[in-house]
């Protein structure tokens, strides 16, 4: 009996060693730019692609450390507009394209710079929720980051993130011209960003 319970409270005790596992709170900054999402196939519109425009996002987010591995959860506010472009010519429409974005991303370390820098690799999926000119539609795409963590302060934890996101068409078919067709909506961003461990 006595050896039960000295197995349970080592086990409990490791649980909640902070070496274990560690909570965080955190916010990311991010500069993001969309590719993707409808094209035209006839060459006859002088704006030939359309999707969304790109620009910042504001994240916050929930993350379980463990020595190697972690799990996010992050959500995103951007208003990334609508863009009509051609090589020579981009127009954003700012007064429509707002998204709020729900990823969920696991983590694993693959190596280091310095004493105390860590460099991770971040995967999940993306759920989309896209607002066009009061038109809602939902997406889900995928994620996938680089990222550069160094330590500020004992609490403090700066980021660098390098990420990747694609998912089907923003556009609905019934949004296009014939003569365009939906491609997938791609997005790529420069983050920066700061957690405090609890």
């Amino acid at each position: 009996m006595r050896a039960r319970l000295l197995n349970v409270f080592l086990l409990s005790s490791a649980v909640c060693s902070p070496t274990a596992a560690q909570w965080h709170l955190g916010t990311e900054l991010t500069t993001n730019t969309y590719r993707g999402t409808a094209r035209d196939t006839s060459s006859t519109h002088v704006t030939p692609n359309g999707g969304p425009g790109g620009g910042p996002a504001f994240s916050l987010l929930v993350n379980r450390a463990w020595k190697r591995t972690g799990a996010t959860l992050r959500i995103s506010y951007a208003n990334p507009g609508f863009a009509v472009t051609s090589p020579e010519l981009r127009v954003i429409d700012k007064t429509t394209g707002t998204l709020v974005e729900v990823t969920s991303l696991v983590s694993t370390r693959v190596g280091g710079i310095g004493p105390s820098g860590a460099i991770r690799i971040e995967l999940g999926p993306a759920l989309h929720l896209w607002d066009y000119s009061g038109e809602y539609r939902t997406r889900f795409g995928g994620v996938g980051a680089a990222v550069y963590d160094w330590p500020v302060s004992s609490r403090f934890t700066g980021s660098v993130r390098l990420e990747g996101s694609a998912s089907s068409s923003w556009l609905n078919a019934n949004e296009v011209p014939p003569e365009f067709e939906r491609h997938l909506t791609w997005r790529y961003g420069v983050g920066l960003g700061l957690r405090y461990r609890l």
